[in-house]
């Protein structure tokens, strides 16, 4: 908790640092908190540097284009409370200017190489704009999912799983976004489909059992691995599907039958 004083003192200097410091491109914003007195294992605490970053937010609406330079000083040289000021600066500026700054986070994202620093951005920045302006930008992020970029591609799965939870409306036009890459997957596009499924099965347990229908007589090894490594339940279809392929010719799709038939066993079917 921040005394109202300490407060005071903070939102006076990044004001001061707004009007005075950074129109000299002088960008050593921790002369604004680097004088509060509490430390957490010796580091200024999470929630000062959220205040100072919201309350420069805040000054820089309607000009958050002007200070491109800024924002990339943050992610270079100040760290990890810089990669925080950041975050919750463009969660503002992405929502204010969405077309100017989609395409400056994905630049972001894939120069980063921080996970840690990737995930804020996707948390802070990316899932507010998802949240209101889906329609708009959900291919754009299933574009940055097929990029195969490990930790990008599961960072913004994480991020379509609570886009899902908070409207689940959304869970089928997500999933159809991303089935359509299923018969090239590459074997990061194969884990990424696998935790959507299993997602959805626990979101939406009648779709989950609708997306199983349509595969019945498949014999696409890399569908059948993506379908196999969701499967969480079992019905009559899906016991039928597994079968055929525990019957196969094809060995990598007989493997994947056999074992999918060992955990539908288990969980109790037949």
């Amino acid at each position: 908790m921040i005394s109202l004083d300490w407060k005071e003192r903070l939102k006076k200097d990044t004001i001061d640092f707004y009007k005075r410091k950074l129109p000299q491109r002088d960008y050593d914003i921790d002369i604004v908190y680097n004088g509060y007195p509490q430390r957490i294992d010796n580091n200024i605490p999470h929630a000062v540097i959220t205040f100072v970053a919201r309350t420069l937010a805040g000054k820089l609406v309607g000009t958050f284009q002007d200070h491109m330079p800024f924002y990339d000083y943050l992610l270079v040289h100040k760290g990890e409370n810089g990669s925080i000021i950041f975050a919750e600066i463009m969660a503002k500026a992405v929502k204010n200017r969405p077309d100017v700054f989609m395409p400056y986070l994905h630049n972001k994202l894939f120069e980063v190489k921080e996970q840690k620093w990737r995930y804020q951005i996707i948390d802070k920045a990316i899932y507010p704009l998802m949240k209101t302006q889906h329609e708009t930008y959900l291919d754009t992020v299933i574009q940055w999912i097929k990029k195969d970029d490990e930790e990008i591609s599961l960072g913004l799965e994480r991020m379509l799983e609570k886009l899902m939870k908070f409207d689940p409306e959304l869970v089928k036009p997500i999933f159809k976004k991303l089935e359509t890459s299923w018969l090239y997957a590459t074997p990061l596009q194969i884990k990424i489909n696998i935790r959507l499924l299993r997602a959805i099965n626990k979101l939406d347990k009648e779709f989950y059992f609708a997306i199983y229908e349509p595969y019945k007589h498949t014999r696409n090894p890399v569908c059948a691995e993506i379908l196999f490594g969701g499967l969480i339940d079992v019905n009559d279809s899906i016991w039928e599907m597994i079968s055929l392929w525990s019957q196969s010719g094809n060995i990598k799709l007989k493997k994947i039958g056999q074992s999918a038939q060992k955990i539908a066993k288990r969980k109790g079917y037949k």
